[in-house]
């Protein structure tokens, strides 16, 4: 390479600046991401909490958005680069590495207050039927630090992006879904780049670095080990074109099934043991609980000098700039005697205030919501499953040892009469089940109408005796369904993913689970439905009582008994 090409590339090196993080060591940013971080939309992000309420029970769980942020968009780089160096045929360029990496520092700029306590838990109460996303205001987001910054000329002169790359980094925000249904015309790459969607957020198995930043960092910040090793990942990562979609996916040495395995075991435990903890969780409900009281007594101001509430910021992005976590303390701040109550509507709103105080408070004091018990939800095979049980069927059928051979069980465990055996459950089911199974069985997210409906079966659940002179009433319950999956619902993740081995490194292909390990997961989800009481941990009568009240409705509804 002569001088003239190499001295704009020392140059822009000499532009990049270094930060130090405790997961990823020195990360070195592009002076196009330090300007974005340097803006009062992305510096927002150092205050809203990585886990929401679990700083609440986890001391070390105090990072935030912005740390998390810095980190996805480091190794969006490092594999967007790995890429590039290992396969100069892509034909990957500046252009496209810049862009990946400002897409893995912006992913998350839409979250709101605690994370995803604000979408799922917040939002969901004021809005039942919505179907917004924090990833719809990373893109809105984005497009408002973009125009109330004035980088976008800088962006298109200085560092030669375009219109079709603004486009492009909004695209690999939000991920595709179904690239069958894309216009490429549209989302400035052609469809030889697919494999760029699958850096940032991969809707294709959930394999991306923003999993790889967030597994890595939670570990670090709870105490807890991390199994999987992202580094790894990324020095086998290699783009191959797919003959079942024709598009270039990102694939893995065939050796590292095992490592992606972990990867979502991580992923589960973190789930069991933090983001979904039977503490944390109805922390995050009392919050949500808080924050739907006290919503119309949130007055941010934003764009126009128009006022919105909690709830309706998110609409309006200078409004949805200025809320934090900080929304918590400005409620324990409100004086619900300042409120006009001279009608029955403006009182009950005082009252309101004054309630969503007293749970902040039930919080800060560690008087949360009291645990009762737990009960796993009864699992129902789907139609998948079952036709695996039949595909499973049929191999059995066609691995039976043929009649001049010699039986070796270690290597050949099938005979005449295993095959018939299997043969006869195949047609069973190719007859009835496969023609009357229900399309959707597993058990979807409960109504909230569903959940009134328990908490007044508990309510009316009196044991036989009798409470002992408690009353107890349907809002002295909670009930909570939490959900434990490896990231794809009910299915096996690692279907999605494809592999190459050493010997034809340019062919893409699946492992079945069962030529990995017999030892794998079954059943990759299950659901717990938790009861809580709202009384105080000092009513151990009340509390005792509700603990009965369970106890029946689990009789009266045929479950097992809660752990």
């Amino acid at each position: 390479m002569s001088d003239s090409s190499e001295t704009p590339q020392k140059t822009l090196k000499m532009d990049h600046k270094v930060f130090n993080d405790p997961i990823h060591g020195t990360v070195e940013l592009h002076p196009l991401l330090i300007k974005i971080i340097d803006t009062p939309q992305f510096q927002r992000l150092r205050n809203i909490k990585q886990l929401g309420g679990a700083y609440f029970v986890y001391p070390g769980a105090s990072h935030n958005r912005f740390e998390h942020s810095i980190g996805v968009g480091h190794l969006a780089g490092q594999l967007v680069e790995a890429l590039r160096t290992r396969q100069p045929k892509l034909y990957i360029d500046d252009r496209d590495v810049l862009c990946v990496k400002i897409a893995g520092l912006c992913h998350d700029l839409g979250h709101g207050p605690f994370s995803h306590l604000y979408d799922q838990m917040f939002i969901t109460k004021v809005q039942p039927k919505t179907e917004w996303k924090h990833e719809d205001n990373s893109v809105k987001m984005f497009d408002h630090l973009v125009e109330s910054n004035d980088l976008e000329l800088e962006m298109k002169n200085k560092y030669g992006l375009t219109d079709d790359d603004l486009n492009f980094i909004k695209k690999l925000i939000e991920g595709l879904k179904d690239p069958t249904k894309v216009q490429w015309s549209e989302i400035g790459r052609t469809e030889d780049k697919f494999f760029l969607f699958e850096i940032v957020a991969n809707k294709t198995n959930g394999i991306d670095v923003d999993k790889f930043d967030y597994f890595a960092r939670d570990c670090y910040h709870l105490g807890m080990k991390n199994n999987f090793d992202h580094l790894r990942f990324i020095q086998f990562a290699r783009v191959i074109k797919v003959e079942k979609d024709g598009l270039n996916h990102i694939c893995s040495r065939d050796k590292e099934v095992g490592n992606l395995y972990d990867m979502f075991y991580t992923r589960n435990c973190l789930h069991r043991r933090a983001y979904q903890h039977r503490v944390n969780k109805i922390i995050e409900y009392m919050i949500a609980e808080a924050f739907l009281k006290a919503n119309k007594h949130i007055k941010i101001e934003g764009s126009g000098g128009k006022e919105f509430t909690l709830s309706t910021a998110r609409g309006d992005m200078e409004a949805y700039t200025k809320l934090t976590d900080h929304v918590f303390e400005q409620i324990l701040e409100l004086d619900e005697a300042k409120v006009p109550n001279s009608s029955s509507v403006e009182q009950a709103e005082a009252k309101k205030l004054a309630e969503a105080k007293e749970i902040l408070e039930r919080i800060i004091s560690r008087d949360h919501y009291r645990f009762l018990g737990e009960i796993k939800a009864i699992q129902v095979p789907t139609l998948e499953k079952i036709c695996d049980w039949k595909k499973e069927l049929d191999q059995a059928r066609q691995n039976v040892c043929p009649v001049d051979h010699e039986l070796e069980p270690i290597l050949n465990p099938f005979t005449e009469k295993t095959a018939k055996a299997c043969r006869t459950l195949s047609d069973a089911i190719s007859q009835t089940l496969l023609q009357e199974f229900p399309k959707e069985t597993q058990p979807g997210k409960p109504t909230e109408e569903t959940y009134r409906r328990w908490e007044r079966e508990l309510a009316a659940a009196v044991p036989k005796g009798g409470d002992g002179g408690v009353t107890l009433t349907a809002e002295d319950f909670v009930v909570l369904v939490t959900t434990f999956d490896y990231g794809m619902k009910d299915k096996d993740p690692i279907k999605n993913v494809y592999f190459y081995n050493k010997i034809n490194c340019d062919i893409a292909f699946t492992i079945p689970k069962d030529q990995v390990s017999k030892l794998l997961p079954e059943c990759f989800s299950e659901q717990l439905i938790r009861v809580y009481s709202k009384k105080k941990k000092t009513d151990d009568q009340s509390l005792k009582a509700a603990k009965n009240h369970l106890l029946k409705w689990c009789e009266q509804k045929g479950l097992p008994k809660p752990q």
